[in-house]
């Protein structure tokens, strides 16, 4: 059989350099569009992938990988880290730890991230970091019975206080942490009653962590406590009194117990009956 006879029209010169003329058109506005969505997109992700690893050190790895478990974490995030948790009322303890607070004089500190969750800005000297370390070890020393130190289970690394033996409210795989302590801006995450966390937060001394009680599709519920709580670098020396107050108000909701300060003496303060 013979083949069909070639389309006359098509083989003529003007129609058939005008065939490639349009297909050519096409590809180069097909790749003009590609390439004006592909490298905006390029820009944004290395530049926060960079403000990413510029956080430092934290729960997540601090790469690629990591950084592509953040991104999809993002989804999940509380609207308003200024809200506090809801109260049930059904809580233990029923009551929160902290009876009053004054007010933080400084304004809120620029805060980005998940994890690792960090400030940007109002950093203080190095001497604070140190003195607000001795003031853990030294709640510590006057509750050896009820408090332990050592490596975050959050954050795998860095300072960290652990309630022993028995706890009310589970934080961290239930190892008892209250809370821990940032190398890279001083700050500390720990875990509030409700009624607690709106005080710290109302009188502006930190807020929510963005996943705090948020639950995430595919890693088995939720990942932090409702009451997960970023508090503020100290500014001045005394502000570290305050700050250990607040640590004190974590360990009420972590294990029902009051624990004393260092000036208050060694002893075990009343553990709430579950």
């Amino acid at each position: 059989m013979a083949a069909p006879a070639p389309d006359q029209a098509l083989l003529h010169p003007d129609n058939f350099f005008s065939s490639i003329l349009s297909l050519n058109l096409a590809q180069l506005l097909g790749s003009t569009i590609a390439i004006s969505i592909v490298l905006p997109l390029c820009r944004f992700v290395l530049r926060d992938y960079s403000n990413f690893l510029a956080l430092g050190p934290g729960g997540t790895p601090s790469n690629f990988v990591g950084y592509l478990r953040i991104s999809y974490l993002r989804l999940f995030t509380i609207k308003d880290p200024f809200r506090p948790p809801t109260a049930t009322y059904s809580e233990r303890p029923v009551n929160g730890f902290l009876r009053e607070l004054p007010k933080r004089p400084q304004p809120r500190p620029s805060v980005a991230g998940i994890a690792p969750h960090r400030q940007t800005n109002q950093k203080p000297p190095k001497y604070l970091y140190q003195l607000l370390r001795i003031a853990l070890y030294s709640l510590v020393s006057a509750n050896s019975k009820l408090l332990r130190s050592g490596n975050s289970c959050f954050e795998k690394h860095g300072l960290a206080l652990f309630l022993c033996p028995t706890h009310m409210n589970r934080t961290c795989k239930d190892t008892g942490e209250i809370c821990h302590l940032h190398p890279s801006d001083s700050s500390m995450h720990l875990t509030l009653h409700p009624a607690d966390a709106a005080l710290v937060i109302s009188q502006g001394w930190g807020e929510r962590h963005p996943l705090a009680g948020c639950a995430i599709l595919g890693l088995g519920g939720r990942l932090l406590p409702e009451g997960f709580v970023m508090v503020y670098a100290p500014q001045e020396v005394g502000q570290i009194g305050v700050l250990k107050d607040i640590v004190r108000a974590a360990g009420w909701w972590v294990g029902g117990v009051g624990l004393v300060s260092a000036s208050e003496g060694q002893g075990v303060s009343t553990r709430v009956k579950a």
